[in-house]
């Protein structure tokens, strides 16, 4: 018979109320928002602005040494991702989504209204790399953290659904800027939208980072990582690692079968969602013979109605599980790559805007809705900021971040044709199968009763 000790006991984490889970939703959307709202506003700018105005002196490479400095901002995000993950494990969630957001923000309002290279010289490009490389950093724990934080703070039987909500916050980080870019650059003209009138949606930034800061503010912290504090205290778990990168090594020993899922999983959705979005829009323009309004409003409806989506998807995993919302989008991912690329080539504005909803909404939504849900559960909460952004930034680094740049080499290839691109985004979707048939979520018995977007997912012995 076990004796009960009420001062040793594992502290288990209250509910929270509605009230605690629409706050939770509220302040990490605000940073989701901003994440992508300037990683959206460079990609527009790069080519037209950034070339001509920061490296005027590369001529012919300008154009190369711009995107060299887009890429800058993926290749920092596994560090940040790295770095702030650990941090979160050691000192909470909040304080990583706070610094997050303020190093985003200062990156962001740099870049506009920094000199251009004519002003300046040669510091013009240096102080871009080093701007898209705070960027990129505290863009690598912003979306995990968030993801985390939603997780351990929102109620139980909405896990689903309150997720979704948060993922919202970064499609209309993207939608508004693809709206400001369209509406100053029509507004403005070219010549006044090149001299300045780019620069408006980054200083923007400033005003939306404030913003961000105040909701994060009088944010506490998650109940988990509540429940993680007091347990360290009576010595009944480890301490968190100090090095960031034994912190990740941790993370990996504790269980390399979910490390490898966390960096397999996202890989469908990833690669699904950047090429419709990145080189979606290019292939419409160069190949399809699409103008600049008629892309940008395949982009605009496809992106829109991917919030619906995003609802839809959460909401049904509170009813059937993440895990099976997941297949769906992984056995409805397959098919629609190439079902995209074949009614792209009609060339018929109707059938390619259906074809882009379609691809997005399902193939790329359902498994961003589930996945919000599942790779938290990857980890156990002491090394979750570890295990979860880490192996997940990793991924974005080394197969979403090139998602683009593979694609348009693979339909160079083939001289244009698509189908190549088609098979990559396949193969990606069944990256994410490899990665949900070996995930193994540290769940108990009693969390898949209690949390309905669990369903489906079998008890892990590490659970106890």
């Amino acid at each position: 018979m076990t004796q009960s000790l009420p001062d040793t006991a594992p502290v288990l984490p209250a509910e929270p109320n509605q009230r605690q889970s629409l706050r939770a939703i509220a302040a990490a959307s605000a940073g989701t928002f901003i994440e992508w709202y300037e990683y959206g506003l460079y990609g527009l700018v790069a080519g037209l602005v950034i070339a001509p105005l920061f490296f005027a002196d590369a001529g012919p490479l300008a154009v190369l040494a711009t995107f060299v400095t887009f890429a800058v901002g993926f290749v920092a995000r596994p560090i940040g991702g790295i770095v702030l993950g650990a941090a979160g494990d050691r000192f909470g969630r909040r304080p990583v989504l706070i610094f997050s957001i303020i190093l985003m923000g200062i990156a962001t309002t740099g870049i506009g209204v920094l000199p251009p290279f004519a002003a300046i010289g040669v510091w013009a490009p240096l102080l871009l790399v080093l701007f898209r490389i705070m960027q990129g950093f505290g863009a690598g724990a912003e979306l995990s953290a968030a993801m985390i934080f939603v997780n351990e703070s929102t109620r139980k039987q909405r896990k689903g659904l309150f997720s979704s909500f948060m993922n919202i916050g970064s499609m209309l980080g993207s939608i508004l800027a693809v709206i400001l870019f369209t509406v100053l650059s029509s507004t403005l003209g070219q010549e006044a939208f090149v001299e300045y009138g780019w620069r408006i949606p980054f200083i923007l930034g400033a005003v939306l980072t404030v913003i961000g800061l105040l909701l994060r503010r009088k944010l506490g912290e998650s109940p988990e990582f509540e429940r993680v504090k007091k347990e360290r205290a009576a010595g009944r778990i480890e301490q968190a690692r100090a090095n960031p990168f034994a912190a990740m090594v941790r993370a990996f020993r504790a269980s390399p079968r979910n490390f490898i899922a966390g960096f397999l999983l996202p890989s469908g959705l990833n690669v699904t969602g950047f090429v419709a979005q990145a080189f979606g829009a290019s292939y419409l323009s160069a190949q399809i013979g699409l103008t600049v309004t008629q892309t940008l409003t395949v982009t605009l409806v496809m992106m829109s109605t991917g919030l619906l989506f995003l609802v839809f998807w959460g909401w049904l995993s509170d009813r059937i599980g993440a895990k099976r919302v997941l297949y769906i989008g992984i056995f409805a991912g397959i098919p629609l790559a190439f079902v995209y690329f074949a009614l792209l080539q009609t060339g018929n504005l109707a059938l390619i805007i259906l074809a882009s909803v379609l691809l997005w909404g399902v193939g790329w939504a359902a498994g961003l809705s589930s996945q919000v849900v599942l790779l938290p559960y990857l980890f156990k909460a002491e090394y979750r900021g570890s295990g979860m952004t880490s192996s997940r930034e990793l991924q974005g680094g080394l197969i979403a971040g090139p998602a683009p740049l593979i694609a348009a080499a693979l339909a160079l290839a083939l001289g244009g044709q698509p189908w190549l691109v088609a098979i990559f985004i396949a193969l990606m979707q069944v990256f994410t199968l490899g990665g949900i048939l070996l995930a193994r979520p540290i769940v108990s018995a009693e969390d898949i009763e209690e949390i309905t977007a669990l369903k489906g997912v079998r008890p892990s012995p590490l659970a106890d």
